[in-house]
């Protein structure tokens, strides 16, 4: 008698690649429609109590707080380090103040101090302090999520390093998270399809023909990886030393940051190499001041997170487009515009 083995829909390849890719079996991932579901569907599995709290950097991305708030979740923003990410400093050890859950937000390709997140979070004496952590990864494709991570969100929208048009991920330690996101993926239906649904369900399924571009993009990892560290190798042989941020462990852009420059001049900046056909982009802006979370925040003082934001830029790096032309063109208008803006 013969036997038939169900096919994989895209999307659920997209789930067994990832998971090899990863190290995960594949029953960990959820594929979702962007990044930012990943980030809600992750907060959502936990089942959090609508009081909790979400510790992140206020040099962030707006999806991570705009995430905790769809999750019915209050954002509570520390400042950055030198690198960028979350100042572990800064989070309370065990005790009233402590947030339910961190999210390190790996910015750039630079990860952030997981030993230092894992050291404040995990090893609470006392059980009623269950702390957790879910990373974003969206910036650090390649790079393994730390073991103890309860969880971990990528995107893959088309500027990221592994990337379609759209679409994001997420791996979670505990398997019963996981099968609970796979509900809430689908508007909160079961197995069983009989209308009855899962509370909290939203429509954040992936689209089968982003998994296909996604795959696409997967098979070509390593090529891409190698031609990103070679981009950044020419930039930083161009780029002032004093000006170079610290080494990244995933190539997504080359950030760099001009200490002293002001909001005006790096606008300017910015608004010049885009008019020569070179995607430069501003730092993130601190989640403090944007206007949804000002009010919320009035009195919050991130002194490296605000200087960050006006002194770094970001480069594009994009294998097979960015050139060493281009790339000498970058700098040289840089350089134009701060010393015209000495006269």
């Amino acid at each position: 008698m013969e036997t038939t083995t169900k096919r994989l829909e895209p999307y659920q390849l997209l789930e067994q690649r990832l998971a090899e890719w990863m190290g995960y079996h594949p029953s960990q991932i959820v594929s979702c429609s962007s990044g930012t579901a990943a980030l809600h569907l992750a907060l959502e599995a936990l089942q959090l109590s609508p009081v909790s709290e979400v510790g992140m950097s206020d040099f962030n991305m707006i999806a991570c707080p705009r995430a905790t708030v769809m999750a019915g979740l209050r954002p509570v923003f520390y400042d950055c380090d030198d690198r960028l990410n979350l100042d572990c400093g800064y989070i309370p050890q065990f005790g009233p103040e402590v947030p339910e859950v961190v999210m390190p937000v790996h910015i750039y390709g630079r990860r952030c101090n997981m030993e230092a997140v894992m050291d404040a979070m995990c090893n609470s004496p006392d059980d009623k302090f269950r702390q957790y952590v879910v990373e974003d990864m969206s910036e650090l494709h390649g790079v393994k999520p730390h073991a103890l991570s309860d969880a971990a969100c990528w995107s893959f929208y088309r500027n990221k390093i592994v990337a379609g048009e759209e679409g994001g991920a997420v791996v979670f330690h505990n398997r019963e998270h996981a099968a609970h996101a796979r509900q809430l993926r689908s508007l909160g239906f079961t197995e069983a399809h009989d209308f009855m649904h899962v509370p909290g369900g939203h429509n954040y399924r992936m689209s089968n023909v982003h998994a296909l571009l996604i795959l696409e993009s997967l098979k070509n990892y390593e090529w891409n990886e190698k031609e990103r560290r070679n981009i950044e190798l020419m930039y930083n042989d161009l780029c002032p030393i004093e000006w170079r941020m610290p080494e990244r462990q995933a190539v997504w852009v080359y950030d760099f940051r001009i200490p002293g420059l002001t909001n005006e001049l790096q606008t300017s900046i910015v608004k010049t190499l885009n008019s020569k056909g070179i995607t430069a982009r501003h730092a993130f802006k601190p989640m403090s001041i944007q206007p949804e979370f000002r009010q919320q925040y009035p009195l919050v003082h991130n002194p490296v997170a605000a200087q960050a934001a006006r002194e770094v830029i970001y480069l594009p790096v994009q294998p097979g487009m960015t050139t060493e032309t281009i790339a000498k063109k970058s700098f040289e208008i840089i350089q134009q515009a701060l010393d015209s803006s000495k006269k």
